[in-house]
């Protein structure tokens, strides 16, 4: 490895390590506020709080990777132009294009490394704190529910729960379907069971009443309880089910349109830090003069391109704009306009 090469990758690593801390840290602040604010609010321990977050450390990296090393790409290029170093290194006789190559490579380590990680690691730790926060709201259910919350059992029915006791004592509960409907006085959660006492059973046929039958006690069994907010179910399935899955809804003459974007985005998501390499690279030789981006400047253009990306994955699942590009979309944007930029010979 060369000096030169030395120097660009330490120093960039430097802002790397800074911008990824930021970057992990804004990603488990939004699961605090999805998640864990209402929990938090109704008692939960803070032990738990922590494991949870812990639990989503691993997506946190591998998502923000690519975008931690754009802002610190930037905000370290832009200070290489400020400080007049990228025309020394041109004075020198050293190209544009060896320049570029460190970061390429660094990029390319990125882009595995996030892979592996939204591949391997990250889906077996999200699966484990989905798992304790439905643990725990089960054996402490107040730290759940609240008065009118509401949600299924086993059978596919509507729990609807009109009071809850400070001890986490149920009353008013309702269960409704299309078939039947139970009330109880009260009730309480245990095990993943919620055991009723003194109701009422109505079955229906069409909509008259059929059978009125009072009873005791009941269990109603739950197949799932949790205050994780709604997520995409193909961001569970391996690479090759996902394959499968896309042929057996195109298959049946559907366009698979969240599969495909989320089976795209695997790759693209990763992918990005080696367009961002181009982009940065050829960014920092065209500014005019020895002027820098500045902190604002970087902010603006890796939100940017946080917004298309996120823009690109909504059009893509709702079947706007094919798969393929809603992924590869924002990628495509920074590495033209980078390549563009990098040939654009004005320094």
């Amino acid at each position: 490895m060369k000096t030169l090469d030395r120097y660009l990758l330490r120093e960039v690593l430097g802002y790397l390590v800074s911008a990824l801390l930021a970057v992990v840290l804004l990603f488990l602040g939004g699961a605090v506020y999805e998640v864990l604010a209402p929990l938090v609010a109704k008692g939960a321990e803070a032990w738990v709080v922590l494991q949870y977050l812990a639990y989503r450390v691993p997506e946190a990296l591998a998502r923000g990777l690519p975008v931690a090393y754009l802002f610190a790409l930037l905000l370290f290029l832009s200070r290489l132009a400020e400080d007049s170093e990228l025309k020394a290194l041109l004075a020198l006789g050293v190209s544009r294009g060896r320049v570029l190559l460190p970061f390429l490579a660094l990029g390319g380590g990125l882009a595995l490394l996030a892979f592996l990680l939204g591949e391997g690691w990250a889906p077996e730790s999200l699966k484990r704190g989905q798992d304790l926060l439905r643990k725990t709201v089960l054996q402490k259910p107040r730290a759940l529910l609240a008065p009118g919350s509401s949600f299924l059992d086993a059978e596919g029915r509507v729990v609807y729960v009109g009071q809850v006791g400070a001890q986490g004592e149920l009353g008013e509960i309702r269960l409704l379907s299309p078939a039947e409907v139970v009330l109880a006085q009260r009730g309480r959660l245990e095990g993943g069971v919620l055991r009723v006492e003194e109701g009422l059973r109505i079955t229906y046929e069409g909509s008259r009443p059929r059978t009125v039958a009072r009873f005791q006690r009941g269990e109603v069994a739950l197949s799932e309880l949790s205050y994780e907010p709604w997520t995409n179910p193909a961001q569970g399935m391996s690479l090759e089910a996902l394959r499968k899955e896309i042929a057996r809804l195109r298959g049946m003459g559907l366009k698979a349109s969240l599969e495909a974007t989320t089976y795209y985005r695997r790759f693209a998501e990763p992918a990005a830090s080696l367009f961002f390499a181009l982009f940065g690279v050829g960014l920092a030789f065209f500014l005019p003069g020895s002027r820098s981006l500045g902190l604002v400047g970087v902010g603006v253009l890796t939100f940017f391109y946080y917004a298309t990306w996120s823009v690109g994955r909504v059009l893509g699942e709702q079947g706007v704009v094919p798969p393929a590009l809603a992924a590869w979309g924002p990628n495509l944007l920074y590495g033209g306009l980078g390549l563009f930029l990098f040939l654009w010979r004005r320094r």
